[in-house]
């Protein structure tokens, strides 16, 4: 049986994953679309036997995940039901199962979007996400109609979690009693964070840890400070060694010092980086465009190698995978780890935390991070620019200033403005999933900064961009 062609809202078909409205008549990711859109990925990853399912915490993705599933059986492939887990335990399901038959992997989730919204993840059998040409390939074949298979699949139910929390306690242990806080902000890191933390010795104490609760007290976002300030209070008052914020889907993490100190993202990988270090000497550490160089100067002085990679979980994996590179990290909280049992790439936020853990069971870490330098850099300013619009401004920019600075392509323009201040350097790319273009400037000093963000502005101005967001921007503390 056929299902025939249909509008496609192909605002929802991002560069790494599908997400949209999902509640309410305006809704456009449905339990119709979920299933249509079940049938086209089933067809792109023929080589899979099976599929592996989770979702989220949120109102909307009971039914789109039993519309996904009824999706795959349609289309004759067998669907391992893990019910409500983090992205990262489907990933890791996926890359274990996929061991003894070819499994492929689906995940329901928005990750922080607000309640409203939902999302589709989709995997293929290496546990590896769609790139996003392979996504709009999906909506292609949506919108052009869609035919179930000749066989209906076999559905199982299916709990990775013991073995999961086994494998992180065989990866770690603390080495003296700690405590920890933990933050899931209400999403799906409850399932895991709690159980894995404990399993490698800690004792854990818990903030935001109802996937139930109806109205969470802030996004499920640790990549903004405002998200983490009721957990670095939390830290303070219960006298815990350490906290960690995590994500709504589990893959991105905050973390909060004994001190009740917010470490920013780049202080993180940092940290991350000088541990790996340590036991692969040398090593080359993926970075994003939008990491401070003040990381990127800590990373080469401990004899590592930071090299750039795309920003986007999709693309960060894909470019890891292609060069070989163990571990690296984004600003937006991504820390990405290549693991042998079983052989994946993930960036799974419960993982890192059992790794800080470990070391600040060892070592306390608040000297680690205090060693990091620190340079005066902004946020992620946003400064609006049209979906149909926003990569050709990026092009131009990039054309433009190639010719008066060194300029980094790889993922936008990252433009050494060295020369006008030391450390200096600007990000401007195009968003993939929002209709905006995003900036970050960095300079060692005060006055740098304020060189940086002019030329920066001027650079917008000039492709007739409203660069006041930019300029109303102090740099962060």
């Amino acid at each position: 049986m056929s299902r025939q062609p249909v509008l496609v809202p192909r605002e929802i078909f991002r560069a790494y994953d599908i997400r949209g409205l999902a509640l309410g008549a305006d809704a456009l990711l449905t339990p119709d679309l979920a299933i249509r859109v079940a049938l086209a990925y089933a067809g792109l990853i023929d080589s899979a036997a099976q599929v592996v399912v989770g979702g989220d915490q949120r109102p909307t993705t009971p039914a789109l995940q039993q519309a996904a599933i009824a999706g795959l059986l349609d289309a004759g492939l067998d669907v391992v039901d893990i019910g409500r887990a983090p992205s990262p335990l489907v990933y890791w399901a996926t890359a274990l199962l996929t061991q003894e038959r070819p499994t492929a992997g689906l995940v329901v989730t928005a990750s922080h979007n607000q309640p409203e919204d939902n999302g589709i993840k989709l995997l293929h059998t290496d546990a590896m996400p769609l790139l996003p040409e392979q996504i709009q390939v999906v909506a292609d074949r949506v919108a052009s109609g869609v035919s179930t298979g000749d066989r209906q699949g076999d559905r199982r139910l299916w709990s990775p979690r013991p073995a999961y929390v086994r494998s992180l306690a065989e990866s770690f242990r603390v080495q003296r009693p700690l405590q920890v806080a933990i933050d899931p902000g209400n999403g799906v890191a409850t399932v895991t964070a709690r159980t894995a933390l404990q399993a490698i010795g800690c004792e854990v104490v818990a903030i935001n840890d109802d996937p139930e609760e109806p109205n969470p007290p802030h996004t499920a976002d640790p990549q903004h400070a405002e998200n983490v300030r009721e957990l670095a209070k939390f830290v303070r008052e219960s006298g815990a060694d350490l906290g960690f914020a995590f994500d709504g889907d589990g893959d991105r993490l905050g973390l909060v010092d004994g001190r009740g100190r917010r470490a920013t993202p780049d202080q993180v990988l940092a940290l991350l980086a000088q541990d790996w270090l340590s036991t692969h000497p040398g090593a080359s550490v993926q970075i994003d465009v939008k990491t401070s160089q003040a990381v990127i100067d800590h990373i080469n002085g401990l004899g590592g190698h930071a090299k750039f990679g795309p920003v986007g979980h999709s693309l960060g994996k894909f470019a890891m995978r292609d060069t070989g590179i163990d571990f690296g990290g984004e600003a937006s909280t991504h820390y990405y780890y290549r693991i042998d049992d079983p052989p994946h790439i993930t960036d799974d936020a419960v993982r890192t935390a059992c790794r800080i853990a470990e070391l600040a069971s060892r070592t306390p870490i608040e000297p680690l991070l205090d060693v990091v330098p620190r340079y005066r850099i902004s946020p992620e300013v946003k400064i609006s620019c049209p979906d149909d619009r926003k990569h050709a401004v990026s092009a131009a920019i990039t054309e433009h200033a190639r010719s008066r600075w060194p300029v980094n392509e790889i993922d936008g323009a990252r433009i050494n403005l060295s020369s006008a201040a030391a450390g200096g350097w600007c990000i401007i790319r195009a968003s993939n999933t929002t209709p905006y273009l995003t900036i970050v400037a960095e300079a060692r000093t005060d006055a740098g900064y304020e060189a940086v963000r002019r030329i920066s502005a001027d650079i917008l101005a000039e492709q007739r961009l409203d660069p006041a967001p930019l300029l109303s921007q102090p740099p962060l503390d």
